[in-house]
Parts: structure tokens; sequence; C-alpha cells
């Protein structure tokens, strides 16, 4: 299971019992990205950006199923996600306000936008069906 992600990640290091890898969530360039193997499921987090699995296997177009070595039913989105995807519209609707207002916004800004709106159509697809 996790060998078969690896191959699709890159700067794979690994480091004890886990593996770090650039996430393709957040297009980065220093891997910042933890990825073990526990129980017939892999784990995954990012340390930069924060994604789990679920968004990392979007990101990547894979199948969330390559994560469990079982078969793999998706339940309702958890509170951080929900959370997360809460913020999200937040900054979005910020940044729309400041668009709007001609503020001029900073570096970090847009980076966080860029971050919003990525996590938001990557969970947005996968959980289409829940409202918030």
């Amino acid at each position: 299971m996790l060998d078969e992600i690896l191959d699709h990640l890159t700067k794979v290091k690994k480091s004890g019992n886990r593996y770090m890898a650039c996430c393709p969530v957040h297009n980065d360039r220093s891997p910042s990205m933890s990825l073990t193997e526990k129980d017939g499921k892999v784990l995954i987090n990012c340390f930069g950006c924060g994604a789990n699995g679920l968004e990392v296997m979007k990101a990547l177009g894979l199948p969330i199923s390559m994560l469990f070595s079982g078969e793999f039913t998706p339940t309702k989105m958890s509170k951080r996600l929900e959370s997360d995807l809460r913020s999200d519209a937040l900054v979005l609707a910020f940044y729309e306000a400041s668009v709007n207002k001609n503020e001029k916004l900073t570096y970090n800004d847009y980076k966080r936008v860029k971050l919003a709106r990525e996590r938001i159509k990557i969970l947005g697809d996968q959980y289409a069906g829940e409202s918030l």
C-alpha cells in the first residue's frame, strides 16, 4: 500500500519507521509530509498545510482505498475538516471583500487564499452531500 503511494511523491526520504515527502496539496518544495503504515492503514499528515490522507490522495488523483488494506467506505466529515472548511470559506470571504475595497494584501495573504481554494476544492468534492 504505502510503496504504491510513495511512487507518486517527490523527494521521498525514510526517517525511522516513517517516510517524509513533498506534499502535493500545497506544491511543497521540501519534504514536510509524513507517511507511515500501521495496522493496515497508511497514515498521512502534512506539517506544512495540515493536509491529511484524503486530501493527499485527491491531489494525487489516487483512490482513497489505497490508504486501507480492507474496503473503505467514507463516513461523515470530521469536526476538524468541517472547521477547516469553515475557516477556508471565511478566508475567501475576507479576500473578496479586500479585493472589492482595493486593499493591498501581503504575500502570505495570497498564499493562504491559494491554500483555502485548494482545500475547498478537494474537501468540497469529497463531501459534496454534506452541509456545513
